[in-house]
């Protein structure tokens, strides 16, 4: 099961590329409508220089809108979890906020604001819901005894909530970042479509309506691959925060033995 697990990495993938080049062989669309993987391939490189321009802005937007969401998000969840006056009075809005699509609220949010700064805003709305759901309920989630019997020990408050609060919330945290890491990037793309002059997005949109859809789909590539970069390297703090939760629990030795 290992091995086929290793295989399918590069092998799904694969298959979609040659999936993808038998339609071009068999259909023979025009250039403009379905351009094959080597042209998709030979446009990115091509424009190299011009993607990675545009790959700035939106990598900006999207850590920045990333980091503060996650700030906000972490403070929202821990005065959540503390309060229930204050759940009463946040929470709804907070869903609210994912209620209402983010299509619609971008435009207006560009009248207001800069672009580079509507992209952050946008970004970061995204991103704070999943933050501040799993986070609160990763506070909430904690074993009550455990905390009750280090507090008869004579710890404070505050040292239970930071060495046993806060450690049982990191699982699910570290779930909700994962999201929202792919949510950001998500939020500023939607920010570019609505009047931005710089990003992957608004490349995307200038190349299609140019018919250089082998352009437009190196964007996308370009930015499905910032998800898949952000998606890891949330996963590869977990590893290093919770190291534990990634070893084998199965016995290494022998029945037989």
């Amino acid at each position: 099961m290992r091995v086929s697990r290793r295989w399918a990495l590069p092998v799904l993938p694969l298959g979609g590329l040659l999936l993808w080049q038998a339609v071009i062989w068999f259909a023979q669309p025009r250039d403009w409508l379905l351009p094959s993987p080597g042209q998709v391939a030979s446009a990115a490189w091509e424009h190299r220089d011009r993607l990675w321009f545009h790959a700035q802005a939106t990598i900006l937007a999207t850590l920045v809108g990333l980091g503060i969401a996650l700030v906000v998000g972490l403070l929202l969840a821990a005065g959540i979890a503390a309060s229930r006056v204050l759940e009463g009075a946040v929470y709804p809005w907070i869903v609210a906020s994912q209620a209402v699509p983010i299509l619609s609220l971008a435009p207006v949010m560009a009248v207001w604001l800069d672009y580079t700064l509507t992209q952050i805003v946008v970004a970061a709305l995204l991103c704070v819901f999943p933050i501040v759901v799993t986070a609160v309920d990763g506070l909430r989630g904690g074993d009550p005894a455990l905390a009750r019997t280090v507090r008869t020990l004579g710890a404070s408050r505050g040292w239970t909530w930071w060495h046993v609060t806060v450690p049982a919330a990191l699982p699910p945290l570290f779930s909700g970042l994962r999201l929202a890491a792919v949510f950001a990037v998500t939020g500023a793309v939607v920010a570019e479509y609505v009047g931005a002059d710089r990003g992957l997005g608004y490349l995307t949109e200038l190349a299609t309506a140019q018919f250089e859809t082998a352009l437009a789909m190196a964007a996308i590539a370009a930015l499905a691959l910032i998800g898949v970069v952000l998606f890891l390297a949330v996963a590869l703090a977990e590893r290093l925060a919770l190291p534990h939760r990634h070893r084998p629990t199965r016995p290494t030795w022998s029945a037989h033995t």
